[in-house]
């Protein structure tokens, strides 16, 4: 039986297809693979950085009660912005930025003295004994595009901040806090989290479902 040399060309095309597509399936699977892999190794580092930031923070604020009597607290508490498609409490990272540079002190609420906006440059003797945080990284403040300093995570986002707000006859005097986890302050960054990026209240921060990836000091 014969076999025409048109046909053995088609059977060959066939094959040397079917090759071609394996070998595409092949190359696009070791691509997902190998972004699957750089896409978790951003995530982790980010989160290296955060925890990193978020230890500075917190040994800043330790450093601020010794100077001041108390944790500071934010003037601009429930300020918003977006970052990219979502949005953003900003109140307790503009705060946070002034009490731990020493740049400016107009947004932390009890401060006495300046009463100065910041502007990125720490020079006069007050701002310079105003540090709470020596040597902070460059990458953990950022400039806003309307003029404002915050206090940024490893994912390009603001640290979030609570200041305890009590109630009841003893208020000041250690009665229950009513938006804060912990009785000094809730201090966090949402980290990879980008649904719940608006979630602040306490029941939030109690929920593990919303707050499980969060980065925070409780």
């Amino acid at each position: 039986m014969r076999t025409s040399f048109a046909g053995n060309c088609r059977t060959t095309a066939a094959f040397t297809l079917i090759e071609l597509l394996v070998v595409i399936a092949i190359m696009a699977l070791l691509a997902s693979l190998t972004m699957m892999g750089f896409s978790s190794a951003s995530v982790n580092a980010s989160r290296n950085r955060t925890a990193a930031f978020h230890r500075a923070i917190m040994s800043g604020l330790e450093n601020y009660k010794s100077e001041n009597g108390e944790f500071p607290e934010p003037r601009s508490a429930g300020k918003r912005t977006n970052f990219g498609n979502n949005q953003y409490e900003i109140g307790g990272s503009l705060m946070l930025y002034q009490a731990l540079s020493g740049d400016g002190d107009d947004e932390i609420k009890s401060a006495n003295g300046r009463s100065s906006a910041s502007d990125g440059v720490v020079e006069t003797d007050a701002e310079i004994a105003a540090i709470m945080l020596k040597e902070m990284p460059r990458e953990m403040s950022q400039k806003t595009s309307t003029g404002e300093w915050l206090l940024m995570d490893g994912f390009g986002h603001p640290f979030q901040y609570t200041y305890p707000q009590r109630s009841g006859k003893n208020a000041g005097q250690g009665a229950p806090s009513t938006n804060t986890i912990n009785t000094t302050y809730d201090l966090w960054s949402y980290a990879e989290d980008d649904k719940n990026t608006t979630e602040t209240s306490l029941t939030s921060k109690q929920e593990t479902n919303i707050s499980g990836k969060w980065i925070k000091n409780w």
